[in-house]
């Protein structure tokens, strides 16, 4: 508003928005008067010929090009107009992916010419970069709020969540993550336990490694900090992180078994069965060693200390 009258003459400019498909604004910012602006509303928005023309075209036009001029000097449109001591109108519209969201206006006196060909060019300019950053602001908005909503989703997980850059700056932590890298008993340095282990699946990944499993024991000796991590965008580098943390004691609570590679899912549900590890490594096609090198993984991350303690784990898990 403050720059448009120098690239376009015109006694009065007005920009309007429209609630969807509907052309009956919520929202006005115009030089005109109030009760130019009211007659409009109630005389001549459903009578204008220059409005039809732009909501049915989606392109800027003046009252001596969007129809035939009787049909013009005959509208309400033109009337309001003329009992503003005005008689020539411009319209462009505001498009946000390729709906009418509201328009540009612009109105001269019948003392000035009629709007011209670099009239309408310059508000086609006018309106495209206009349509831009209100596009723009838009998805900026709808990206808040779906930031909010996942924000709040992810606060209610149980386990903490973490994403990381390849330089192991912490991006984005849940209500969870924060709480176990923050730390509140003493002796359980947490903090210090999350940060090894988000350094660590940063190191792996960069490595070539797609997925990263590891634990880290906490100080005092009461439990460990389990984390599978995983490259979650190769072009910008994120490295997503579940954490899990587990106390000893036997009413301790167990992390779930998604730490776990699908391998080692595949070797504990086996175990499950009762199977052997000669006969778990002739099922999986892999060694005896191979098999005992996993249940050795398997053990350390989900804390327990055998083959009966991990399958009362996945038993009570519901895990089949």
């Amino acid at each position: 508003m403050s720059t448009a009258g120098s690239v376009i003459e015109a006694e009065v400019m007005g920009l309007y928005r429209f609630p969807g498909a509907r052309q009956m604004p919520i929202e006005v910012m115009s030089d005109g008067g109030v009760e130019f602006l009211k007659s409009y509303e109630e005389h001549g928005r459903d009578d204008d010929p220059v409005l039809d023309f732009v909501a049915t075209h989606r392109r800027p036009i003046d009252s001596s090009r969007a129809s035939a001029r009787s049909r013009w000097d005959e509208s309400g449109a033109r009337a309001v107009l003329a009992e503003a001591g005005l008689s020539h109108s411009m319209q462009a519209p505001l498009l946000v992916a390729g709906e009418l969201i509201g328009t540009v206006n612009f109105a001269r006196s019948s003392a000035n010419d009629q709007f011209d060909t670099d009239d309408l060019i310059s508000a086609h300019m006018l309106s495209e970069h206009l349509s831009i950053a209100i596009e723009r602001a838009f998805r900026f908005e709808v990206a808040v709020r779906l930031g909010e909503a996942l924000e709040g989703a992810l606060d209610r997980v149980p386990e903490g969540i973490v994403v990381s850059s390849f330089d192991a700056g912490i991006v984005y932590s849940n209500r969870a993550a924060r709480e176990i890298i923050a730390g509140s008993a003493p002796g359980l340095d947490r903090h210090q336990a999350a940060a090894v282990m988000v350094r660590d699946a940063t190191e792996a990944v960069r490595g070539g490694s797609r997925v990263h499993s590891g634990s880290v024991r906490l100080s005092d000796g009461s439990g460990h900090i389990v984390a599978k991590s995983w490259l979650q965008n190769e072009r910008h580098g994120g490295v997503v992180t579940v954490m899990n943390r587990s106390l000893g004691g036997e009413n301790g609570y167990q992390p779930t078994l998604s730490v776990l590679s699908s391998r080692e899912r595949e070797i504990a549900r086996l175990v499950a069965q009762g199977l052997t590890s000669k006969q778990i490594a002739e099922r999986a096609f892999i060694t005896e060693h191979t098999v005992k090198q996993h249940l050795k993984r398997i053990f350390a991350k989900t804390d327990v200390r055998n083959r009966a303690g991990l399958v009362q784990l996945i038993w009570s898990s519901g895990v089949r």
